[in-house]
């Protein structure tokens, strides 16, 4: 972190941080091996950053003997401002490294997998209230990325920008649901095209369920029956659970209601259906934003 400076010569040089605190570190240890062994690097490093800054102020800000370097009379002066300089910097600093975590997370994925990553994530910094978790569509969820309102976009697709960097995340299985009463609830595994003869629950152009339907029928999706635009995975499944048609889900989100027997999950003949979810975040965010240590605690959790 630098400061712009005027100087003798015309324009403008700049006060570096790191030769600043490498000033404090040689006071503070009391020499230049000392200040060497806290800062993590070699003496005649230290020795440099403290000539560069000597340079800048145009002074000598320390005496340098055998038993122990003490700052000069305009380094005791420059001393208390070198001190603020630092504070101020570490003040900066945490302002925004101690920033919410923003994650926009498409419906499904927000519902059914987001809290429980974002809990022990949480868990492991030791930093309750860490993320902040928004819970909207796919489309807003990339925009919000895109926009920068959001630091992380977990989404069932990814659309190409230069500003994001996407990564595959998870590969998760869609299924076909019915309720306990339907024609086919009794069939463990129907042909795709049985789908054709009934109403689809959900799964319209454009969501993630969507693009799934018309990548597994290509030019016969047109001939489904999207009957109800629901807007929710909940009230999807209590639609197809009152009979209103079937549905194609995540299996995550119905295994609960599978399991009591509230629902039916019905396999297809063909192949399982999978599709891969993504992870969407800044190309630029740095190594070490929380950004990029979420990313790679959810890609290593999955």
């Amino acid at each position: 972190m630098e400061r712009l400076w005027p100087h003798k010569g015309g324009g403008m040089r700049m006060l570096n941080l790191s030769q600043v605190q490498t000033f404090l570190a040689v006071i503070d240890e009391g020499g230049i091996q000392s200040a060497a062994e806290r800062l993590a690097c070699s003496q005649p490093a230290v020795s440099q950053q403290l000539r560069k800054l000597e340079e800048f102020v145009g002074v000598p800000l320390v005496v340098r003997n055998r038993s122990r370097a003490v700052p000069t009379r305009d380094g005791d002066l420059f001393l208390p401002k070198a001190r603020s300089l630092i504070a101020s910097a570490d003040r900066a600093r945490a302002v925004v490294s101690d920033r919410r975590l923003v994650v926009h997370a498409s419906g499904n994925v927000g519902v059914y997998l987001a809290p429980r990553l974002i809990a022990v994530f949480e868990r492991d910094l030791d930093r309750p209230g860490t993320v902040d978790l928004v819970i909207t569509t796919n489309r807003h969820a990339v925009d919000a990325l895109i926009a920068g309102e959001a630091d992380i976009a977990l989404t069932e697709w990814s659309e190409d920008h230069p500003a994001v960097e996407w990564q595959g995340w998870r590969r998760e299985k869609l299924v076909v649901i019915a309720g306990p009463d339907h024609p086919l609830a009794k069939e463990r595994c129907i042909p795709r095209q049985a789908l054709l003869d009934h109403p689809i629950i959900g799964g319209e152009p454009g969501t993630g369920t969507g693009r799934a339907l018309a990548g597994m029928f290509g030019p016969d999706a047109g001939r489904l029956r999207v009957a109800r635009q629901l807007g929710s995975t909940a009230a999807v499944k209590e639609a197809v659970k009152a009979g209103l048609g079937l549905s194609v889900v995540f299996a995550y989100s119905v295994a609960e209601e599978v399991k009591a027997g509230t629902l039916t999950m019905l396999e297809l003949e063909e192949a399982d259906i999978f599709k891969t979810l993504f992870i969407g975040l800044g190309r630029e965010s740095p190594q070490s934003s929380m950004a990029r240590r979420f990313a790679t605690f959810c890609l290593a959790s999955a």
